[in-house]
């Protein structure tokens, strides 16, 4: 998202400024930027069931400066950056419709576990954290007995040795996947757990064709709205501070 702030008496000011109107507009801008960053924050604290830290840092200010009198705050997309982009799952919300496919959806199709496209919607057996996300460390033990995990292996990775065996009896639970479902239950991965008197199946992830989000944060309505009302108080500030320095001169 990119913001140009016009106002009728800045473009004056700043002639009569001279060089200091470039350094004040600029930082005017990058403040008032900030501010539509931190109400965007306040809008995700309201509208998310209890976003992630990951998330509500998940935008971006680049600050204006006195050859370019132009900020811009976005929703971070760098696909090369650690862990999901925030555009992957923060877009939806504003846009609303469908969202992109995560990292563990895309190991499950490309394993042939997983309907190409589809998306994977936790289930009973999913353990969640307190952000209401499924626990990294079930997701790292799951893809391990699927043999679908990447880089360095899980303890219980299901390997068919005998110590792999030994490892996954002793913690009591077996994944298998079901990519087109069987017997009544619908496509997805399950867990068996043992217990004294026999076994329970439980669905961990549920496979469903499309997901669709409702539109829920606005992102443009709230940032653009600050960053008006918040632009002249700024830019007050820093030509009331220029002319205080030019009079004790």
């Amino acid at each position: 998202m990119s913001i140009r702030s016009n106002f009728a008496d800045v473009g004056a000011r700043i002639t009569e400024l001279g060089r200091q109107g470039p350094y004040v507009a600029a930082r005017a801008l990058t403040l008032s930027l900030k501010d539509g960053q931190g109400a965007f924050k306040g809008e995700m604290e309201t509208k998310l069931d209890r976003p992630t830290s990951y998330a509500l840092n998940g935008t971006f200010v680049k600050g204006a400066n006195k050859n370019n009198l132009e900020g811009r705050l976005w929703v971070k997309d760098n696909p090369f950056g650690k862990g999901t982009p925030a555009d992957r799952f923060l877009l939806p919300h504003v846009f609303g419709g469908g969202r992109g496919h995560k990292g563990m959806e895309r190991m499950l199709q490309g394993a042939g576990m997983m309907p190409q496209g589809w998306y994977a919607v936790p289930a009973a057996g999913a353990q969640l954290d307190g952000n209401g996300n499924m626990k990294r460390g079930q997701i790292r033990q799951m893809l391990s007995q699927l043999k679908v995990q990447r880089g360095a292996g899980h303890e219980s990775r299901a390997s068919g040795s005998t110590r792999s065996n030994r490892t996954i009896a002793r913690q009591g639970v077996t994944y298998f996947a079901l990519p087109e479902g069987n017997r009544g239950l619908p496509p997805g991965i399950y867990l068996k757990r043992r217990f004294g008197h026999g076994t329970a199946v439980r669905p961990v992830l549920v496979f469903v064709d499309q997901v669709q989000y409702q539109k829920l944060l606005e992102f443009f309505e709230v940032t653009t709205n600050t960053v008006t009302r918040r632009f002249p108080v700024h830019f007050a500030e820093g030509l009331a501070q220029v002319q205080a320095e030019v009079g004790l001169r």
